[in-house]
């Protein structure tokens, strides 16, 4: 019996190693279409929410709400992701890209922004919070 044991414990990590795959993890890009969510002060000092859906198949749409202001005009682009990291392209009214993209790294439920027009996103840029209902 101590042998079989023996035995079957030497043989585990040469199963282990002959090709038996294991399931890889979903890349972070995978998880990157959802609805994403920022909720700032405004200029103003009231609330402003901004909303970032990145739909399969690449489209985006950027809206920004302040409370209890008439609503501003929805933001439309393209997005892409690789790896962990994704790229979001607003277009204006003629459909030419409309200042610098924004890249985000791709974490658990969040997107942290890495590039951004400091102009129009300040010096923190755009963090982004998975909705999740």
């Amino acid at each position: 019996m101590r042998r079989s044991a023996v035995r079957l414990l030497l043989a585990l990590p040469a199963l282990a190693l002959s090709g038996c795959p294991l399931p890889q993890p979903p890349l972070p890009s995978s998880q990157a279409p959802g609805v994403w969510t920022a909720r700032v002060a405004a200029p103003d000092g009231d609330a402003r929410i901004i909303t970032l859906w990145l739909q399969s198949g690449g489209v985006a749409t950027l809206e920004t709400v302040d409370i209890g202001k008439e609503r501003q005009p929805v933001a439309h682009g393209v997005w892409s992701a690789s790896g962990d990291e994704v790229t979001v392209q607003l277009r204006g009214e003629d459909g030419q890209p409309s200042g610098q993209p924004l890249v985000y790294a791709i974490g658990q439920n969040r997107l942290e922004p890495k590039q951004w027009d400091r102009n129009v996103y300040g010096p923190a840029g755009l963090p982004l919070t998975r909705r999740t209902r």
